[in-house]
């Protein structure tokens, strides 16, 4: 494995700081971010953000300042910092760095905590290990590098096109939705399960005559009688009597 200073010096990281190497590994920053959704884009045309506030289940788009310059014999594997983790927030495609490889990554973050999370250009979020093997030269069919300017044009069109912002429109799992999830799956089994349906019906229909049977309709008139006058006194309070 290439580890501190020689990372920089064999020049397998363009744009890179000796800051950020850090024991074995390097720390990629945040060069670029990329809104997702259509007014998103529009925005970015005319304030390129370098501060963004990622909100619950929203996604976005960032592109490494460094640039990889790989040779044949040295493959890179990209990981997401454990200070973004902790903060609930995963990236999509986290992985290897092809040899022969040039130019910046990127990878969609999305936030999965309960809260906005802020983002901003120099953030450091890979960690990257360098591994040296055999020269794969001849094993290499295709460029898969990438022109920063060009590669920044491709996303933003795709981030306008393609993609909504919210990470598969994921609803909002609050006491209102479990509710109403509740009745459809209550109601489901009874249109769908005859024989539940029945049998259901006939415990409920045993456990209301048991209830009646010791006494539920005089307690029932007891309570309304209880609170009847004070219902009728807010009633006129309100002017509703």
């Amino acid at each position: 494995m290439i580890v501190g200073e020689d990372i920089l010096t064999r020049g397998l990281i363009t744009g890179g700081e000796r800051a950020n190497l850090k024991h074995s590994t390097y720390d990629l920053t945040v060069g670029e971010i990329i809104p997702i959704g259509k007014e998103a884009v529009k925005a970015r045309h005319k304030d390129i953000p370098r501060t963004y506030y990622l909100e619950p289940r929203e996604m976005v788009w960032i592109v490494s300042k460094e640039e990889f310059a790989l040779p044949g014999n040295v493959t890179g594997l990209a990981t997401l910092r454990t200070t973004f983790t902790r903060n609930g927030i995963l990236a999509l495609n986290v992985g290897v760095v092809d040899p022969l490889f040039h130019g910046p990554i990127s990878t969609a973050l999305i936030n999965f905590s309960d809260r906005p999370r802020r983002i901003d250009v120099g953030d450091r979020f890979f960690r990257v290990l360098f591994f040296e093997h055999a020269d794969v030269a001849a094993f290499h069919h295709g460029s898969e590098s990438r022109v920063r300017d060009s590669y920044i044009k491709a996303l933003t069109t795709a981030s306008y096109d393609e993609f909504s912002n919210s990470f598969l429109n994921i609803p909002s799992f609050d006491d209102e939705f479990y509710r109403e999830k509740f009745w459809s799956i209550l109601w489901y089994g009874f249109t769908k399960n005859k024989k539940a349906a029945v049998s259901t019906a006939l415990v409920a229909g045993v456990l209301l005559w048991f209830l009646v049977d010791k006494g539920l309709i005089d307690f029932i008139v007891t309570k309304v009688s209880n609170i009847w006058p004070t219902v009728t006194n807010a009633l006129k309070f309100l002017g509703l009597l």
